[in-house]
């Protein structure tokens, strides 16, 4: 695969099927101060479809490489090119590329490329090395919303599953955001405090919600134990998909 003409193709892909309409409404629905192209997910995906073969016969050393460059290219739909090729190669990744990742990690700044990046990926990491539990701790504790969302998304996928993760780290770090002090000392503007606020318990909905398809018990207990001190919005979420009697038994709490 010759990397330099895939980008240079990329590139003339993206401007040949620009929809400026499409990007400003992109642009302002993800608050996104980056350049985007307005091109729909099924269109990139289906034109990543079309070289995933020769993306998948790259050696480790050059998938980090253009991963690399795709990261630091100045539109929306090139950045997002480096997720798709990571998840190309996801079962090669290590502890010893958490350096990357973290740092794709803390410069995503919203929910589209985080989504795309810690959901898939930090489980095979975590498979591959349980040390990697030490970054969602560490996470859990920093200054940025968006960083402290992706230490409760990073086990999703083995909630979603039924099998491997760290409940029991993942309810010690949802009861440790119970309190949002810390939002209203770190964000004082009124939209930036709000936004905060929702995707911290937008996540530990969700991944309340994950868990209760394979553990219902489990969500149902710890939703009963919390209730009074969560979020309506987590407990929400959370409850939204367990069985109706234990939604009913839920309610009377």
């Amino acid at each position: 695969m010759n990397i330099e003409q895939f980008i240079s193709d990329y590139r003339d892909f993206l401007q040949t099927n620009f929809n400026p309409e499409r990007a400003e409404k992109e642009k302002a629905y993800l608050y996104s101060d980056l350049k985007h192209y307005g091109l729909s997910v099924g269109e990139r995906r289906k034109y990543v479809k079309t070289y995933e073969k020769s993306i998948k016969g790259l050696t480790k050393r050059e998938v980090l490489g253009l991963v690399k460059k795709f990261w630091n290219m100045p539109s929306h739909e090139e950045k997002s090119m480096a997720f798709k090729i990571l998840k190309l190669h996801v079962a090669k990744l290590t502890l010893g590329d958490m350096s990357l990742i973290e740092k794709m990690m803390r410069e995503s700044k919203g929910w589209a490329f985080l989504d795309n990046l810690i959901i898939p990926i930090m489980p095979e990491i975590i498979n591959n090395n349980v040390e990697a539990y030490r970054y969602l701790k560490k996470w859990i504790r920093d200054k940025d919303f968006w960083v402290r969302r992706s230490a409760l998304l990073a086990q999703l996928l083995f909630f979603r599953a039924g099998e491997g993760g760290d409940r029991k780290l993942f309810f010690d770090m949802a009861k440790s955001q119970f309190n949002e002090s810390w939002i209203n000392e770190a964000y004082k503007d009124k939209t930036d405090n709000k936004r905060a606020k929702f995707f911290i318990r937008k996540a530990i909905g969700w991944a309340l919600r994950e868990m209760s398809a394979k553990n219902p018990k489990v969500v149902f207990n710890f939703l009963k134990a919390n209730k009074s001190k969560m979020s309506g919005l987590s407990f929400r979420e959370g409850s939204r998909k367990l069985p109706r009697d234990l939604q009913a038994r839920l309610a009377g709490v």
